[in-house]
C-alpha cells in the first residue's frame, strides 16, 4: 500500500538539552489509507496515519474519524481524544473517557462537518501498565494527580504535533475544540492550530468516577461544572 500524503515539520528532539537544539528532528505524519466506517452514530470516514517525532525511527498511529466535508472549512468541530483501554474496551467506570468519545461522535455526526482525532496516549501519556499502577495507588486513597507523582510520572505528558499535521493535511482552517481541558487548547494554539471556540464535553459523574472528575477540576484546572461531579445520596446508591 502506498503512502499518500506526508506532512513534515522541523522540531527539536524532546531529549535535547535546553539551548543546544542544533540537530533538528523531523516530525512527520503520513496518511496511509481512508475507508468508510458505519457506526451506531452513523457513517464516518476513517483515515489512518503514521506519525513520528524522531525522524522516522518509531511510529504511532493516530486516526481521524471524519464526518462531512472538512477540507478547507473553518470552525470545524474537533475532538482530540486519547485512548483509554480500560473504559473503551473493558467498560471501566473509573473515568469518563468512553462516554466522552461516544458523545463526541454523536455530536459531530449531528453537527457535521467535524472530526475526532484518536491518539494512542493512554493514561495522559504514561501508558497502560503505568496507568494500572496508578490505579492501584488510587485504591489506597491517592487521587489521579498524586498517584502519578508517587510513581515519578508527569501529571500529563501528551503531545499533539500529529493533530496539527493532520489538520494541515486536511486543509482545516480553524476548529472549535470539544474539551474541558484548557491545557489542550493552549498546546494546540502554541502549535499553530487556530482554535476559535470551545465546546464543553461534560459527563455526569457516577460513584466510581466522582473523585476522578473532581481532581481533574480542582487540581488540573479542567472546566467541569460542579454539578457534574456532585452526587446526592440517591446517586451514590446507584
Amino acid at each position: 500500500m502506498s503512502m499518500r500524503t506526508s506532512i513534515d515539520k522541523g522540531a527539536c528532539a524532546r531529549s535535547t538539552p535546553r539551548g543546544s537544539c542544533s540537530r533538528p528532528v523531523s516530525v512527520r505524519t503520513v496518511q496511509i489509507a481512508e475507508t468508510m466506517l458505519p457506526t451506531r452514530h452513523g457513517n464516518f470516514r476513517l483515515r489512518g496515519y503514521k506519525h513520528s517525532t524522531d525522524g522516522g525511527k518509531n511510529f504511532v498511529e493516530p486516526t481521524a474519524i471524519i464526518c462531512g466535508q472538512v477540507e478547507g472549512k473553518e470552525d470545524v468541530a474537533l475532538r482530540v481524544h486519547d485512548a483509554c483501554f480500560t473504559s473503551e474496551v473493558l467498560g471501566s467506570l473509573k473515568c469518563d473517557c468512553a462516554e466522552q468519545l461516544q458523545m463526541s461522535m454523536e455530536y459531530i455526526h449531528a453537527n457535521a462537518p467535524g472530526i475526532v482525532i484518536y491518539l494512542w496516549q493512554e493514561g495522559r501519556g504514561i501508558g497502560l501498565a503505568n496507568k494500572i499502577a496508578a490505579y492501584k495507588l488510587q485504591e489506597q486513597g491517592l487521587d489521579t494527580v498524586d498517584a502519578n507523582r508517587a510513581l515519578g510520572l508527569p501529571d500529563d505528558s501528551r503531545e499533539y504535533t500529529s493533530v496539527r499535521n493532520i489538520l494541515a493535511e486536511l486543509g482545516v482552517k480553524s476548529v472549535r475544540l470539544m474539551t474541558n481541558n484548557p491545557r489542550k487548547i493552549s498546546e494546540l494554539t502554541q502549535l499553530g492550530v487556530n482554535v476559535t471556540g470551545r465546546l464543553p464535553c461534560q459527563i455526569q459523574a457516577g460513584t466510581y468516577n466522582k473523585g476522578y472528575l473532581e481532581a481533574k477540576t480542582k487540581r488540573m484546572d479542567h472546566l467541569i461544572d460542579s454539578q457534574y461531579y456532585s452526587l446526592d445520596e440517591a446517586d451514590k446508591a446507584m
